[in-house]
């Protein structure tokens, strides 16, 4: 199963780019990520980072600390399995991690330098969650920076069978900027945690799916941009998805949470992050 569309990468020495064009599409998405940091763009903009730096089709970030692994945000779009992103992130954070040795090696990261290893999913000795977070989309294999620290921070990015494999180059490239990344991540999580749940769309995710009122993945995932004050165009653009799909999605969500327009899911968020029910 190949799963994920062709979004191939080019070879080296097969119509890449120059070195001086590569080196300003790295340095224009690592500009955009900096300014993003604190907004509802900072996920799919550390994206578009990883992208340009190594080639990665997906990737998601978490936190690491004693009471476990907390996602953060998982990014990129699988047209044939919506939502698969978000929902082979949360598996992983939910209890697939204790099956990856690699996390392990967090909390030896030496000093402030980030460590960057590479995983093969025909490595993954655990056949479930090999299943539920690789195979199922035809992953083949994962990069991760692993940020020093306790708490630490988690950056994995993915490639899938229609695409090379990651080379030494794109490992080179991702230590060469992993501090940047990672301090990028610190920094947009700090303010979003200062700033209380409306800037995490994982964490609203997550609640929204906690009101088990049979809501998808993709149709919280909308929900959350809504109230987090995104267009649907805005989210259409970012999601990767038509216009339509986005109404559509919009309105199975209302029709399930029983609300008829964006005040009343903002009223309804609100309500239930004063309660207590949705943080």
């Amino acid at each position: 199963m190949t799963g994920l569309p062709a979004r191939t990468v080019a070879r080296e020495g097969e119509g890449a780019a120059s070195p001086g064009s590569a080196e300003k599409g790295v340095g224009d998405a690592l500009a955009e990520l900096v300014a993003a940091i604190g907004s509802a763009a900072f996920p799919a903009r550390f994206l578009a980072a990883m992208r340009a730096v190594a080639g990665v089709e997906l990737c998601s970030v978490f936190r690491r600390d004693q009471q476990g692994l907390q996602l953060l945000f998982a990014e990129g779009d699988c047209p044939p399995f919506a939502g698969f992103p978000l929902s082979a992130s949360r598996d992983y954070a939910r209890g697939f991690w204790r099956s990856d040795p690699q996390v392990t090696r967090l909390v030896h990261c030496p000093g402030a330098v980030p460590a960057v290893v590479r995983r093969r999913a025909s490595e993954i000795a655990d056949p479930r969650y090999r299943a539920a977070c690789y195979d199922r989309a035809g992953i083949t294999e994962r990069v991760s920076i692993l940020g020093p620290g306790r708490p630490g921070f988690i950056a994995n990015g993915y490639r899938s069978a229609g695409n090379r494999p990651f080379s030494p180059g794109d490992i080179a490239r991702l230590e060469d900027h992993a501090r940047l990344l990672v301090a990028a991540i610190e920094r947009h999580h700090h303010i979003v945690t200062a700033g209380g749940h409306l800037l995490n769309e994982a964490a609203l995710v997550e609640g929204l799916l906690a009101l088990r009122c049979g809501l998808s993945i993709r149709e919280a995932e909308i929900s959350a941009a809504m109230i987090l004050g995104e267009t649907q165009e805005e989210i259409a653009l970012r999601k990767q998805l038509s216009p339509h799909s986005i109404v559509t999605y919009r309105r199975r969500a209302y029709g399930k949470l029983g609300i008829a327009s964006r005040r009343d899911l903002v009223r309804l968020h609100r309500r239930l992050t004063t309660d207590g029910a949705l943080r």
